[in-house]
């Protein structure tokens, strides 16, 4: 997997329209990667030579040469959950003569594409992509990238079970004996409103959950994090408008903690007269003085299905999306 400039990418967005084929199609011809049908074969070969494509060889030239590099393009290393999946990845890639590169983008997509850039000048061997910005359309499926929790055409993905995590926290809850519900989280990433990663699902998982058990009680509060932190005064405003809310989920353990200590604030307690779940572990007390109830991820499962992924790739294997399973971090928030 490689990124392109715009002209480029237009091309082979150009050959995968005409031929009738997806982008990654188009890109397992122009590697000779992958099984292709020969009759497909053709057909992209004749379309490339009338629209005269010219394939990128600095892409093609790093499937063919071995830095014992990956580089990791995040958002936030900062974020709890990030710096455990970091010492987790670094651990697993050492083991197989593999060096991590990280490269903090702040949710800034020039910058972005400056790491980008700088890693194919570094000539790397395999790059995972935490992205929530909209530049899918200058991703060309050549070269062995891997994206962590977003669907992007033709790129391997690994992530949790976000929906089943939305769920298992629904399911909870009722049982905890809530009857008025609010779920807390970004659901649309970055500038555009439209961008929706697998952490949507936590979301859309939580409230079908409820609905098909007969509960309408919802309060749905969307909100742009901007870096996965949250800001006082939208906590305060969340919970000043939901003093009577019994369950809450949080979109993380760090907007539980948050949410937790603004309903205290107020005089509620938690969890005596409002529940609170998070999602990621609940492995810090956050200096909350109580464990948060969470729904779990594992930083070592993601990380060993990431590497898996990286060598497949690499070694131009089968590769699959991979979800790894959730779950259940007991906690006093509930």
């Amino acid at each position: 997997m490689v990124f392109l400039r715009g002209d480029l990418m237009a091309t082979i967005k150009e050959v995968a329209k005409k031929a009738g084929v997806g982008i990654a199609t188009v890109s397992r011809v122009v590697n000779k990667s992958g099984y292709v049908k020969e009759e497909t074969r053709k057909k992209i070969e004749k379309v490339i030579k009338e629209v005269g494509y010219k394939p990128n060889e600095i892409a093609r030239s790093m499937l063919r040469q071995k830095s014992h590099l990956v580089a990791f393009v995040l958002p936030n290393n900062t974020h709890l959950f990030f710096g455990e999946l970091l010492y987790e990845l670094e651990q697993i890639l050492f083991e197989d003569d593999y060096k991590v590169m990280i490269c903090n983008s702040s949710e800034d997509m020039e910058k972005e594409l400056e790491f980008i850039n700088m890693l194919k000048n570094n000539r790397v061997d395999s790059l995972v992509l935490l992205t929530n910005n909209d530049i899918e359309d200058q991703i060309d499926p050549g070269l062995p990238i891997v994206s962590f929790d977003r669907r992007l055409e033709g790129v391997p993905f690994v992530a949790s079970d976000n929906y089943g995590g939305g769920e298992m926290a629904a399911k909870l809850l009722l049982e905890a004996g809530c009857k008025k519900f609010m779920f807390v989280g970004d659901d649309a990433q970055g500038d555009s409103t439209t961008i929706r990663t697998e952490v949507s699902k936590r979301r859309i998982g939580f409230m079908e959950y409820l609905k098909k058990h007969g509960q309408d009680d919802i309060v749905n509060y969307e909100y742009h994090l901007g870096n996965y932190l949250i800001k006082p005064e939208v906590v305060s405003e969340i919970i000043g408008e939901n003093l009577d809310v019994e369950g809450i989920f949080a979109i993380s353990d760090a907007v539980a903690f948050a949410i937790i200590k603004e309903l205290e604030s107020r005089g509620k307690r938690v969890p005596e007269d409002v529940k609170v779940i998070g999602f990621d572990g609940g492995r810090s007390f956050l200096n909350s003085g109580k464990r948060i109830t969470s729904i779990g991820q594992s930083p070592k499962e993601i990380a060993i299905a990431l590497r898996n992924t990286i060598i497949n790739l690499y070694n131009k294997k089968e590769v699959r999306d991979q979800i790894v399973p959730i779950y259940y971090a007991e906690g006093d928030t509930i």
